[in-house]
């Protein structure tokens, strides 16, 4: 609770004040800035975790701008705004009562789904810019902002059935998801998929189309985000597992290819120096002085590199190398 000032104290503040001793600026400054902190709905996304949730919507962003660019045949822009983190019941008490909302199913790579959905709502100038393009129209803004009609909704339906699937692709780099559109929704206070008091991660993006100016809000739970956190820390350990596994046997297959390879085998007694003329005019029973002594080892090459050095034999009537040393 603040201190509260006596009667005597607050006419001693003000003479003071008055008179010059004290300056209201220093009182202002020797303040200390205090960040208000709501206890009953902590922060439950972490800083790490929006910065990545930026750069998966960044790339979203560039699939969106070029659908719409072929789409509209206009030219498009579309960017991340701000991503941040709010509860959903002031989130929805935000929006207008008549909104288009699509509501968009998770599924995860092991065939679960989402126990919630993401919420996906354009802003009604960007949707009426849409749909007098999709009409024929020049894309022009359109002023007098009412409600939907049908074909206008089935219009727009198709458009978020094309954008919602390249939401799944944009996880790529993270895990592999796959995000469909469940369904259309036009009244903000029928949405029942997120329970008024959860966390959620609000992601807006910023759309030019020639001119216009619109926006499109991303509504993403907590849980869904978390679950995507958490399955892709256990698929990147299992795909590091089955990685490692796979060059395990890679490196077995090869061994085993190259075990059966043959390879030629030479044992080097020793060498020695000679000219041409005293080849030509060797004899049989004539000497050759080797470079080593009688008792050295004998080289064992295998392919014209020595990789073993031996003593020489004979068992069963034939000549035989026994290894010595192995030579790295």
């Amino acid at each position: 609770m603040a201190e509260i000032l006596s009667q005597s104290q607050i006419d001693e503040l003000l003479n003071n004040l008055s008179s010059g001793d004290v300056d209201i600026k220093e009182i202002e400054t020797s303040e200390k800035k205090i960040k208000e902190y709501d206890f009953r709905s902590p922060k439950k996304i972490t800083k790490e975790t929006i910065k990545l949730l930026k750069g998966v919507y960044e790339n979203y962003c560039r699939m969106v701008t070029s659908r719409l660019t072929s789409m509209l045949r206009l030219v498009c822009d579309v960017t991340v705004e701000q991503v941040e983190e709010s509860i959903y019941h002031e989130y929805n008490n935000a929006l207008d009562d008549y909104v288009l909302m699509g509501l968009i199913n998770v599924n995860y790579p092991d065939d679960t789904s989402a126990d919630s959905q993401i919420l996906m709502e354009f802003s009604k100038p960007l949707s009426f810019v849409i749909i007098d393009r999709l009409l024929g129209g020049s894309g022009n803004e359109y002023e007098n902002l009412r409600d939907y009609t049908d074909i206008e909704l089935s219009l727009l339906s198709n458009v978020l059935r094309q954008m919602v699937p390249m939401m799944g692709v944009s996880w790529e780099s993270t895990i592999e998801i796959s995000t469909e559109l469940a369904k259309i929704e036009t009244n903000s206070r029928f949405i029942q998929s997120i329970n008024y008091n959860d966390t959620v991660v609000i992601v807006v993006l910023n759309v030019k189309l020639n001119e216009s100016i619109g926006k499109i809000t991303l509504c993403i739970p907590s849980n869904i985000v978390s679950e995507i956190m958490k399955k892709a820390d256990i698929f990147s350990k299992t795909n590091k597992k089955k990685l490692d596994q796979s060059i395990e046997e890679q490196k077995e297959t090869i061994m085993d290819s190259i075990k059966s390879s043959k390879l030629t085998i030479t044992g080097v007694l020793g060498k020695a120096q000679a000219t041409l003329q005293d080849v030509v005019n060797m004899q049989v029973g004539d000497l050759l002085i080797l470079d080593k002594p009688v008792n050295s080892y004998v080289d064992v090459n295998v392919d014209g590199e020595k990789w073993f050095e031996g003593t020489w034999g004979t068992r069963k009537n034939k000549g035989v190398i026994k290894i010595k040393n192995i030579i790295h």
